[in-house]
């Protein structure tokens, strides 16, 4: 049975791979009251006294505009949180899990594999790649990009191009590949299309709208991965 602690339970993902995860394994998600991740003495605490063969960090602040409006929060939350979750968990014979962004790649050419370089455009993309390279620090370690549909919206981008899942399906596929994926960085990557396919093609009725220049800015273009996913 494996004792698995999870940040970010109460976010779109985390609350999904609550609702999934084994029933066999001992899981803690601790609130935000309870485990600050910018606290590094809460995050000791409750790591040490938990004492987790698997850590699940899915916690993160991922409003791309919001980083872009208040960097010194998403440096907090997506840098220093994630220095605290590492740190506190070196001296444990555990597997640390990022659940990091396809936005650390920056968009101009898309279907990017587990070897190409970072690049993020944007605020957001540029704190999930400065915790990934944090996380590498563990020993052993796996970072997981695994981009997914929380919900549907009125109106979709024609022209900005993933390979997302909808939630209920990237949370079983990470999952899996917890489970059974050995490898350090790992891809969970549907078919590259614009959101705007991606709903239709899964028969949601949408608007069809495109980028103005000013969400071009700070929007990746294209950020479609490669697949190297446990199947």
């Amino acid at each position: 049975m494996h004792k698995v602690l999870i940040t970010g339970g109460s976010g779109a993902l985390g609350t999904e791979l609550l609702k999934q995860i084994p029933v066999n394994w001992n899981v803690y998600a601790p609130i935000r009251a309870v485990c600050d991740i910018t606290d590094y003495k809460a995050v000791c605490q409750a790591i040490n006294e938990f004492e987790p063969d698997i850590i699940i960090h899915a916690a993160g602040y991922v409003d791309t505009f919001g980083c872009e409006s208040n960097i010194q929060h998403a440096l907090e939350i997506n840098v220093v949180g994630t220095t605290n979750l590492v740190k506190a968990s070196l001296s444990l014979n555990c597997k640390f899990i990022y659940i990091s962004s396809e936005y650390v790649f920056g968009g101009d050419d898309g279907m990017y594999s587990v070897d190409d370089r970072l690049d993020p455009k944007n605020t957001y993309g540029k704190t999930k790649a400065a915790a990934e390279y944090i996380v590498m620090t563990h020993p052993t370690h796996q970072i997981i990009r695994a981009p997914f549909v929380r919900k549907i919206y009125e109106k979709a981008f024609t022209d900005q191009y993933s390979s997302k899942h909808f939630l209920k399906e990237a949370a079983a596929k990470i999952i899996t590949n917890i489970q059974l994926n050995t490898q350090p960085i790992v891809h969970i990557a549907a078919e590259r299309l614009s959101l705007y396919d991606l709903y239709v093609k899964h028969g949601h009725s949408v608007i069809p709208t495109t980028m103005s220049t000013n969400l071009s800015k700070v929007l990746p273009k294209d950020t479609s991965l490669i697949s190297n996913e446990y199947e």
